[in-house]
């Protein structure tokens, strides 16, 4: 039977483990000096190496020729753990044994000395899967573990693990392997295999595998089975799903040309070739990434590139702060939606059909706010509200605090209490999916600034056609219901049916969730009893009131009194 790659050339002693060689060589130093610990935990992205240092490292420890810091090979101890026959050696995978039953089970066990090992060791793989209950059963085993027990937990999400299980463990993070060690590994591959590719196709795999060794050499693998003839980069983009610089570099070139119909003509041809939009928009990012390096550091480029000369004299770094900002978090939205395609047109229509001088006017993107990686560019989180509640306060002279009336904090009051009536993750979801109907309408005019703040908000409960959004701030959830008629009317003409929309801040939002949780049994459903249209027509009149004075007082200098 065939032996995957990436399984036939697992590394079996240190010497062959790529890119983590500050770990390898606290853990050798850790043999030589008798100070192996009770407990490691082993972070990193996946591919990296966790799993194979874990078997390397109890291969080690429990080899019985130990020749220095050097596994014999020979012995049961080591034959046994090279074909996963060890029984002292247990690996167990967190994600479908992740009971407090089953921690239990290895507790009862681990006061058994091993049967013909020094120690007994625990890999726990993908240790954050386990329940707090759980954590709590293994953590007493933790504090007073016996001699002859070693745990090794691996994961790659260690924000996951409560403290008091991490402060317990040795911490060892594991990086992302560089394109370069990820290319000279695979040369020893191809060179031992035989296989016929190009060195341009071992660099593009080298880079799709966003240093991961595993996801490498399985790329490497179906390359092989995918061709006859000599591997190129060709047939790698067409096994990954992705596209070729060049093709990149022409959707941006239409981009920045404000060439609309060839952007959506190639978008339409990878579809039909099942290329995958997320790729697509992440070789895009890095290669916008790569224009702005270039336009601000070109010494950092060993050559120069016609390509970002031209790209630099088309546009300007403020635009590119754009695509790049608008691009990341269309990544962020494909990971919840079925149909990427029709997103990133979408999102190309956006950007093509924006105004250059509207953007210079507003400018949402400010270069001294965007900071520059080899991988992305993140905004200030912060700074984006900040733009966002001043674009609001634009031809208004009064905070939100005095337009909005008790009426409506009454009515807010209402709608948060009957949304928590039957919340329902179920109903949720299903109206998350609902709410992807509203998106085309960003590109409408009549829409957009309903549709845009509607967006910047996420839905958090629901409970029959009641709906609370939650916003970072308390003046965006104030935008949202000054506009409730709006939204509404949106609602209606979209979904065919009427709901009762309201917003709260994220500190509101907390409030309501401590209550609801000592109060829950207590919801019942309330008539609104003021109409909606009402209490903004009283707004209206106040607000019109409100500026008569203020022209009368100006006019004046105060000396009338008011009734």
């Amino acid at each position: 039977m065939y032996q995957a790659l990436y399984r036939k050339y697992r590394p079996k002693s240190f010497e062959d483990v790529v890119g983590q060689d500050v770990i390898v060589k606290t853990l050798t130093n850790a043999i030589k000096n008798d100070m192996v610990s009770h407990a490691y935990l082993f972070c990193g992205p996946r591919g990296t190496g966790k799993t194979s240092i874990a078997k390397i490292y109890a291969k080690i420890l429990n080899c019985l020729n130990l020749d220095g810091v050097k596994a014999c090979e020979q012995c049961n101890s080591c034959i046994q753990i090279n074909h996963n026959q060890n029984i002292d050696v247990i690996e167990i995978d967190a994600a479908s044994n992740n009971g407090v039953d089953e921690i239990r089970e290895i507790r009862n066990k681990i006061s058994l000395v091993p049967s013909n090992s020094k120690y007994k060791i625990y890999i726990i793989d993908e240790v954050h899967m386990l329940t707090n209950q759980a954590f709590n059963a293994l953590l007493k085993t933790l504090e007073e573990p016996p001699r002859h027990i070693i745990f090794i937990f691996a994961t790659t999400e260690p924000h996951k693990i409560p403290t008091t299980i991490l402060s317990r463990c040795q911490r060892f993070d594991f990086k992302k392997i560089s394109e370069d060690c990820i290319v000279t590994r695979l040369k020893t591959i191809v060179n031992n295999e035989k296989i016929k590719i190009t060195d341009e196709a071992l660099k593009e795999i080298a880079f799709l595998s966003d240093g991961g060794m595993r996801d490498s050499i399985s790329l490497l693998d179906q390359a092989v089975a995918y061709t006859d003839d000599v591997i190129n980069v060709q047939d790698i983009h067409d096994i990954n799903g992705s596209i070729t610089k060049e093709e990149v570099r022409m959707i941006i070139t239409n981009i920045c040309d404000k060439n609309l119909e060839k952007c959506l003509e190639k978008i339409e041809i990878y579809d039909n070739k099942g290329k995958s939009m997320s790729k697509i928009v992440r070789s895009i990012i890095e290669e916008l990434k790569n224009i702005i390096l270039y336009s601000n550091a070109p010494d950092f480029f060993k050559t120069s590139d016609n390509f970002y000369l031209t790209i630099k004299e088309k546009t300007n770094n403020s635009n590119l702060y754009h695509y790049i900002h608008s691009f990341s978090n269309l990544i962020n939205e494909m990971k919840n939606n079925s149909n990427n395609k029709i997103l990133l047109e979408i999102e190309i229509i956006k950007l093509i059909g924006q105004d250059s001088e509207e953007n210079a006017q507003k400018k949402p993107f400010s270069e001294n706010k965007m900071v520059i990686n080899t991988q992305t560019f993140v905004k200030d989180e912060k700074s984006k509200n900040q733009e966002k509640e001043s674009s609001l306060l634009i031809n208004s002279t009064k905070p939100f605090s005095s337009i909005i009336n008790e009426q409506l904090i009454e009515l807010k009051n209402v709608r948060i209490n009957n949304a928590l009536v039957s919340v329902s993750q179920k109903r949720k979801n299903e109206f998350k999916e609902k709410l992807e109907k509203l998106k085309p309408l960003l590109v409408n005019e009549n829409y957009s600034k309903f549709v845009s703040l509607l967006f910047d908000g996420e839905l958090k409960a629901i409970s029959n056609e009641n709906l609370i959004f939650v916003y970072k701030t308390k003046l965006l959830a104030d935008a949202f219901n000054l506009e409730l008629i709006n939204f509404e009317k949106i609602f209606i003409e979209t979904f065919n049916k009427k709901y009762y929309p309201i917003a709260v801040s994220e500190e509101e939002w907390d409030d309501i969730k401590t209550s609801y949780n000592k109060n829950k049994k207590q919801y019942i459903f309330k008539e609104e009893l003021t109409p909606l249209e009402k209490i903004f027509q009283s707004q209206e009149k106040n607000k019109k009131n409100e500026e008569k004075k203020t022209e009368i007082d100006d006019l004046f200098e105060s000396f009338v009194e008011y009734e």
